[in-house]
């Protein structure tokens, strides 16, 4: 994430005649511009800025969003912004900028109206994002990170955007065009140098300039008031008094399902996201059994039913909570919730938020209530405009109706929860590193012990999940442990969404009970696309070692997936045919693990970069059979090593290619990639 910094460290004198690596040094980091807003600028930002700060428990929370608002007014970050960000939250500029320079999303140098981001990340690279970007950048005549010369358009490739399922995908100021074209990539570009208005193929609406989407990242409240929202139907007195319409009566309850779909349910209905469309479904009536329940009781359900975390490691929910110490109730506790979704291949968590944000949003109260917090944050990752929008909103509907704030349905339970927007770093899917970066700081783990149960956000006890561990905790306070369990395997109870995404004919999220296997998700899916093979597959994402098709009826659940000596992870299929290049697909996602590695140990900050240079090597321009031993060295000085997880991650598709495919690596030796890689893009056969 960092900037590179080179120094030479050799003593020896260079070969005769050779110049040296860096002819000059790095530049150093700058942000240039005056060092002041003009008073009525810098008034009208302190007036936006103030309720931004008055939302989070201590004032630096803020810095991450008010980065994004001075971005709002600059296009970029200037001097000015920098001291203003300084002087509101009683920092230094050098604070700030090194937060700054941190993230992705903060740019330093001009940007078009239109952020222009392809994906080249290995699965979008794969379908074809490599010659989308070609071609974008052959029509502006740009470079990547370039802006055209009517400022209107600024192309760059961008990692994994969690939208995998509908590769290759192109995003325009972080909002989805799903499944494009070099074609339908260009006619898009040229709409919008034309002023015509153009909506994503999901969103909230129109795509919005480059500056007030960064207000929106920023949660700038709007000026207009919210719409009238029904209050919530109690058995106690509600607290609403935003509305004079009458209380009604709670709908009629809706049979419950006895087998998946449960969460993914009812996305396909009309408007699924809106308050009116969740209570029709049961919606909040887990909350008001729970505001029933002794905390302690909840915690115990959620221990008896089985549920496992979501985000990858699959570490037991109810046991988490039960880590928070109680007892003393002048220490604050906090509920965060994991929603940084950025591994290559998982896309789960965001149409989950698009489409249903009530159930995480019903789920975080019902957590915090268990683990007696009174503050609860959802950290969103920044690239996903559009699901900022739409959890803000559901969230504002929830206030509205009586569901948080102050004495919840008359229970006597406070609750405040924030959705706190990113900035672009995949290390803070890290749990701390997370907690880091939502106190305004660079997103880097920390050490541990303690653990966040202990001293997590603010040094206070924490719990941190993922979103789809806390989406599916309603359903278990209102069905009951013996429903949930009586899904999935004895160690891995209940359902899950599946991402499948890559070369099958039909990818998308299918939700089943833990424990399917491939081979059953691909039949649903139509199978690998019409003409073509199994090659290989990832069962949990990028940092999970790949498998073959002799995996097939592995059994998709934490035992059966580690006894094939890979991770479940985050359940991310990504499918290969014949076509890809295994070395390709590797060093792609290499390249990713590189580029977000917070740069804070030497194993993962130097062995990444020299695994990049190796890869490279290889599928370019070939190499002999010592660099196979020498990249199987690399990689073994990397994981294990590493600070956190990230080195793990990287290595991962290393050793388990290396283990399938030697011969594939041995077939590049002599001249390099011997793959068509045109044959692989969604449109070269098979198109879906």
């Amino acid at each position: 994430m960092t900037d590179p910094v080179f120094v030479d460290l050799s003593t020896a004198p260079p070969p005769e005649g050779s110049a040296p690596a860096h002819a000059t040094p790095v530049p150093p980091i700058v942000f240039d511009g005056p060092t002041d807003y003009p008073v009525e600028v810098a008034e009208h930002l302190e007036t936006q800025a103030r309720p931004i700060v008055a939302r989070y428990p201590q004032a630096r929370s803020a810095l991450l969003p008010l980065l994004h608002l001075v971005q709002s007014q600059d296009g970029r970050l200037t001097r000015a912004g920098i001291e203003f960000c300084a002087a509101l939250l009683d920092l230094t500029p050098a604070q700030v900028a090194s937060v700054a320079t941190f993230y992705s999303m903060y740019r330093r140098t001009p940007t078009g109206e239109y952020l222009v981001g392809v994906c080249t990340n290995t699965l979008c690279a794969t379908l074809g994002g490599d010659e989308i970007l070609r071609s974008v950048c052959d029509h502006l005549g740009v470079e990547p990170g370039d802006t055209t010369a009517d400022h209107r358009i600024t192309v760059e490739h961008v990692e994994c955007n969690a939208a995998c399922d509908f590769a290759p995908v192109v995003m325009v100021n972080w909002e989805f065009f799903d499944d494009q074209t070099p074609e339908s990539t260009i006619e898009l570009i040229e709409d919008l140098r034309a002023g015509v208005e153009v909506t994503p193929a999901r969103g909230t609406g129109p795509v919005r300039s480059f500056r007030g989407t960064e207000r929106d990242l920023a949660g700038v409240v709007a000026p207009a008031p919210s719409p009238l929202v029904e209050p919530a139907p109690s058995e106690a007195r509600s607290r609403v008094e935003t509305t004079s319409q009458p209380t009604s009566a709670a709908p009629d309850p809706e049979p419950e399902p006895p087998e998946a779909p449960v969460l993914s349910r009812h996305w396909s209905e009309p408007e699924s996201w809106t308050l009116d469309n969740y209570r029709r479904h049961n919606g909040y009536r887990a909350l008001s059994t729970a505001l029933r329940t002794p905390p302690d009781d909840i915690i115990e359900m959620v221990k008896a039913a089985g549920l496992r975390g979501r985000g990858g490691a699959g570490f037991p929910v109810g046991m988490k909570w039960s880590f928070i110490p109680q007892g003393d109730e002048t220490i604050p506790h906090y509920l965060v919730v994991n929603a940084d979704e950025s591994e290559p291949g998982t896309c789960k968590d965001m149409p989950l938020m698009l489409a249903s944000p009530h159930t995480l949003v019903e789920g975080v109260i019902i957590a915090a209530h268990a683990i007696r917090a009174h503050h609860a944050f959802i950290y969103v990752r920044g690239e996903v405009a559009s699901v900022l929008r739409r959890l803000r909103t559901a969230v504002d509907e929830a206030y509205a109706a009586g569901y948080l704030g102050a004495d919840i349905l008359g229970s006597g339970f406070d609750l405040e929860l924030v959705v706190h927007a990113g900035a672009g770093a995949y290390i803070c899917g890290e749990e701390t590193a997370l907690l880091d970066s939502l106190e305004g700081r660079r997103g880097q783990p920390r050490l541990r012990p303690p653990f966040p149960a202990v001293a997590g956000l603010y040094a206070s006890p924490t719990v941190v999940n993922n979103v789809e561990s806390i989406a599916s905790v309603p359903s278990i306070v209102r069905n009951g442990v013996d429903w949930f369990r009586s899904m999935g395997t004895e160690k891995s109870p209940g359902f899950t969404l599946y991402s499948l995404s890559g070369h099958v004919t039909r990818p998308g999220q299918y939700e089943a009970p833990l424990g399917i296997s491939l081979r059953e998700l691909l039949d649903r899916a139509g199978g690998v696309r019409a003409g073509h093979e199994l090659k290989f597959w990832t069962p949990g994402g990028s940092s999970t070692p790949m498998l073959t098709p002799e995996h097939l009826d592995v059994p998709l659940d934490y035992e059966g997936v580690a006894a094939a000596g890979s991770m479940l992870g985050t359940k991310a299929l990504q499918i290969f045919d014949e076509t890809t290049c295994v070395v390709g697909a590797v060093l792609r996602w290499t390249e990713f693990y590189e580029h977000e590695s917070c740069g804070k140990c030497t194993p993962c900050r130097e062995g990444t970069y020299w695994l990049v240079q190796l890869l490279r090597r290889l599928e370019h321009e070939g190499g002999t059979a010592a660099d196979l031993d020498t990249l199987a060295d690399v990689t073994n000085s990397v994981v294990g090593k590493s600070f956190c997880a990230l080195g793990d991650g990287a290595g991962s598709p290393i050793v388990s290619s290396l283990e399938y495919f030697r011969d594939e690596y041995l077939a590049h030796l002599d001249h390099g990639c011997p793959f068509d890689h045109s044959r692989s893009t969604v449109w070269s056969g098979g198109v879906r």
